[in-house]
């Protein structure tokens, strides 16, 4: 789903991961804290204090938001769903659920309790916090919990925007699912909801900037940015669900692939079967056996000079029972593996011969048609 990212640690059977982005904003958080929120509340305060005051108070909020989106995990669990797993980024953090919800109550049930985990840390932060005033901890302690308490409940806040995918947005849509009994249509008006929301953010953000705020109007602008993009593809997503419900992947799929023989060599595969096709991978087959596959990316990575020499045996992709589909799945299930993995596109195959290739963009196409067509099955 996201971009590069590394396995933290791992929690109740579910991974928590770090996606590139995360380290960015862990910095700037740090950088911002230890250079003005500290200092300005505690002055006077050395700078190797300050900064393990930031450290700590950025490592809270880490863990807050860990808390938080195992709380969702959790629930989901609970009730049936799959979880792939939690990722940290740039803005915040998701869980990465499988399937939706079966009904509104499930998904209110789920998108509800981020913001009450988020609500239940800051109140035990700020009991801490009065503990530890009243006790006569140092003013940079108390400072430090009095942070992770206000950044928990702004959190909580925050997510409950009705701008999806926030967890407000995800209540919203279950309300409106709730209402219509109508999943698809729910998300098409959460959607049209959270884009309003989206530009009104953009706009706030377009006025701060002009007044001169700098870097506090650019945040809103990124965060809407990033709203717009996660609604639309969840829009998306429903919309093209909706329009392959009922097909299988033999009604979608291309069928007599292109396909060339372990022995071919790389030169020959560029020049005459790649380039001559405008395709970008390839099935190896033998003995009509599919044995994997090879595609553009894996010859990109051998040097030039060395494709007469090599052959496509040498540098295939193998592939296994996770790697290909039959005919007879049902289209959605493989929209769902292509979206929610790394994966594009999947050979189709009977008994170990390939018989066709599904890709997105197949599968893309298809569904476009069936939505201007008004109809989901062949």
């Amino acid at each position: 789903m996201w971009g590069r990212s590394i396995r933290l640690t791992r929690v109740a059977g579910i991974d928590i991961r770090l996606d590139a982005s995360w380290f960015l904003i862990a910095a700037l958080l740090t950088w911002s804290l230890a250079e003005g929120y500290f200092p300005a509340l505690v002055p006077g305060t050395g700078p190797a204090e300050l900064l393990i005051a930031a450290l700590i108070s950025m490592l809270g909020l880490f863990g807050s938001l860990i808390l938080h989106e195992l709380s969702h995990a959790m629930v989901a669990r609970a009730y049936g769903m799959s979880v792939e797993g939690i990722t940290l980024f740039v803005f915040g953090g998701v869980a990465e659920l499988r399937n939706e919800p079966p009904d509104a109550l499930t998904e209110f049930r789920v998108a509800i309790v981020g913001p009450l985990a988020s609500l239940a840390i800051a109140a035990i932060f700020l009991m801490a916090r009065w503990v530890a005033a009243a006790v006569g901890a140092a003013d940079l302690a108390v400072a430090v919990l009095e942070y992770i308490s206000l950044a928990n409940f702004v959190l909580a806040v925050f997510n409950l925007l009705p701008a999806f995918p926030l967890d407000g947005g995800r209540v919203l849509r279950a309300f409106l699912w709730r209402r219509s009994r109508d999943f698809a249509q729910a998300t098409r008006t959460a959607d049209r909801i959270s884009t309003g929301i989206a530009l009104a953010m953009m706009t706030l953000g377009g006025i701060q900037i002009l007044w001169g705020a700098g870097a506090a109007g650019l945040w809103p602008v990124l965060l809407a940015l990033f709203i717009l993009a996660a609604s639309h593809s969840a829009r998306l997503q429903t919309d093209m669900r909706e329009a392959l419900a009922g097909l299988t992947v033999r009604q979608v799929m291309r069928r007599d692939p292109i396909s060339v023989d372990p022995d071919l060599t790389l030169a020959v595969l560029v020049e005459d079967v790649m380039m001559q096709n405008g395709i970008t991978f390839v099935a190896v087959v033998e003995d009509g056996q599919l044995l994997g596959i090879v595609d553009h990316e894996t010859v990109r990575r051998i040097e030039r000079e060395n494709w007469a020499h090599t052959r496509v045996d040498d540098v295939f992709l193998a592939l296994g029972p996770e790697d290909v589909v039959t005919p007879d799945v049902d289209a959605t299930d493989v929209f769902e593996r292509m979206i929610r993995g790394d994966r594009r596109k999947f050979p189709v195959v009977t008994h170990g011969r390939l018989v066709g290739v599904v890709t997105l963009a197949d599968l893309m196409a298809r569904g476009r048609l069936n939505t201007e067509l008004g109809h989901s099955r062949g």
